[in-house]
C-alpha cells in the first residue's frame, strides 16, 4: 500500500524559491505582470529595428564615415555579449525585481539622452550603454 503524501511534500513539478514554496499570484496581477514584459521587449525590439532605418540619416546629421556606421551597430552587440553572463548572475543574486526596472529605467533614459547628442563618438558611446541596459531591463 503506498502511503498518503504528507502537505509539506512538493511535486516534482513545484521547486523551492528562497527555501519556501512559490507563490500563486492572482489572475489580475499575472496579466498585468505579461503585459508589462511584453513592452518591455517590444521597446527592446522597437529599439533596434529603428535604428536600421535611421542609419543612413544619422551618419549623414553627425557626418559620419562608413565605418563609424557599422560601430552604431557593433558597439551594442558587443557591450550586449560581454556583459550577458554577468547580467544574469547578477539577477540571481540581487532581487531580479530591482534589476529588471534598473535596466529599463537606464534603456529610457540612455534612450533619450541618445536622441539628442550632436557628437558621432558620443551616440556610439550610448548606443554601447543601451547593450547593458537591454540586458537587464527586456531581456530580463
Amino acid at each position: 500500500m503506498i502511503p498518503a503524501p504528507a502537505d509539506n511534500v512538493l511535486s516534482p513539478a513545484q521547486t523551492l524559491v528562497d527555501g519556501r514554496i512559490p507563490q500563486r499570484y492572482s489572475v489580475a496581477r499575472r496579466y498585468s505582470l505579461l503585459i508589462m514584459f511584453c513592452c518591455a521587449q517590444f521597446l527592446d525590439a522597437f529599439n533596434n529595428s529603428a535604428l536600421f532605418s535611421a542609419i543612413p540619416a544619422l551618419t549623414v546629421a553627425l557626418n559620419m564615415d562608413e565605418s563609424q556606421a557599422t560601430w552604431i551597430i557593433s558597439a551594442f552587440q558587443l557591450t550586449f555579449a560581454s556583459f550577458l553572463l554577468i547580467s544574469g548572475r547578477i539577477s540571481d543574486v540581487y532581487n531580479p525585481k530591482v534589476a529588471f526596472v534598473a535596466g529599463v529605467s537606464m534603456l529610457g533614459a540612455i534612450s533619450i539622452g541618445a536622441g539628442f547628442v550632436n557628437d558621432d563618438i558620443t551616440f556610439i558611446v550610448l548606443r554601447a550603454l543601451m547593450g547593458i541596459g537591454t540586458l537587464f531591463g527586456p531581456r530580463f
